[in-house]
């Protein structure tokens, strides 16, 4: 019978109702600046749940139109404006008007971009603008003018959130520019930027240079407290009549440090090794499942360390030892061979660019728990 039991633990996707832990504090708070209008920086390693949260909360938001947007896999402005079109015809105009109204209504907002409206077999709708390049900066200006035009005309509160925000300057440095310009001017939308890179979301929005500088409040993602994990886990064997140890569930928060994504993950492992009837008190339990969840990337974590340089492996291996603060410290330099201090902070900007680390506070740590508990095992 046990066999049959659904694991309740989810990761690598956007996480639902079911399995979402927490984060109450942060839900009220991007409630509360979404209905003052107010625009938010957050700021978390990848798999901290970013998108999970936003995606939360727009679920909650019934008296709000919310579009979200992803900038990672976009190649170009005219990409941008394409697939940033696409979405929001989708999502602020009204589908269900007859095709003459819809098509002119949308011909309207795209002023000389040539929308087309279509419908396949299945009768399914598509929506294209019909130019060879969006690549002027009148004709972008009128795309992100949009939502605020229809805001406008609606009286219905907006929020759009663009995730993997640090990805613009990669497009295009001038889109910086031109989206200041025009978000700046919409006082009833709020703007949600997420970002997993820190150095980059920081220069786009704490540098006095950036068009970005103190445009949107800071929001930093941290970890889902020990307790409310603890009890999340308990709760989700308990619901499938499975039994799970204390010293077993402190394990895997020990080993996540607390990580959301990473949590979820190592929590299902272990749930199917219980479900499969290994028993949790014997010494190698511990290893047996840890060992399930290195063992497949460890062709990927070779390749990124192959990667690194000499300064950056020894830094990195030392991080991952460490997970306390004082990395600059003469006697943290000694034993662990690292490079002079100038030397050493510019290996620790290379390495959070990767994205292999982050800092929380004075703390360095290592981004991927999995990754940290691979490179202890090196010499």
């Amino acid at each position: 019978m046990r066999q049959q039991l659904t694991n309740p633990f989810q990761y690598g996707v956007v996480i639902d109702d079911t399995a979402f832990c927490n984060r109450k504090e942060e839900i009220a708070y991007l409630k509360n600046q979404i209905n003052n209008g107010y625009s938010t920086w957050l700021f978390s390693p990848r798999r901290f749940g970013k998108t999970s949260l936003v995606e939360k909360v727009f679920r909650e938001l019934d008296d709000s139109i919310c579009i979200y947007f992803d900038l990672y896999n976009i190649k170009s402005k005219d990409d941008f404006c394409r697939k940033y079109s696409k979405v929001i015809a989708k999502e602020l105009f009204n589908w269900k008007n007859d095709i003459k109204r819809l098509t002119k209504s949308l011909s309207e907002a795209f002023n000389k971009l040539s929308p087309t409206v279509s419908f396949d077999e299945f009768g399914n709708s598509g929506f294209s603008l019909n130019v060879q390049k969006v690549e002027k900066q009148e004709d972008i200006e009128t795309i992100l003018e949009i939502p605020y035009r229809i805001s406008s005309k609606t009286s219905k509160r907006v929020c759009i959130a663009f995730d993997e925000f640090q990805e613009i300057r990669r497009i295009d440095p001038f889109l910086l520019n031109w989206m200041r310009s025009s978000f700046q001017r919409h006082k009833n939308i709020s703007y949600i930027f997420l970002g997993s890179k820190q150095s980059m979301m920081e220069d786009i929005f704490s540098s006095a240079q950036s068009p970005f500088y103190e445009f949107a409040a800071k929001m930093n993602l941290s970890t889902i407290s020990k307790n409310e994990l603890f009890k999340f886990i308990e709760d989700n064997f308990t619901k499938h009549d499975l039994p799970i140890k204390t010293h077993t569930i402190d394990d895997i928060l020990e080993k996540s440090e607390c990580q959301p994504h990473f949590t979820q993950y190592f929590a299902s492992v272990v749930f199917d090794l219980v479900k499969s009837g290994i028993d949790q008190n014997i010494n190698s339990f511990q290893d047996s499942w840890i060992e399930k969840i290195i063992i497949p990337q460890v062709d990927i974590f070779q390749t990124i360390y192959d990667q690194l340089t000499n300064s950056q492996r020894v830094v990195l291996q030392a991080i991952a030892k460490m997970n306390k603060p004082g990395i600059f410290a003469e006697e943290t330099r000694i034993k662990f061979g690292l490079p002079v201090s100038s030397s050493l902070n510019e290996v620790l900007k290379a390495l959070q660019k990767k994205g292999l680390i982050y800092k929380i506070q004075d703390i360095y740590k290592t981004t991927n728990p999995i990754f940290k508990e691979w490179l202890t095992t090196l010499n």
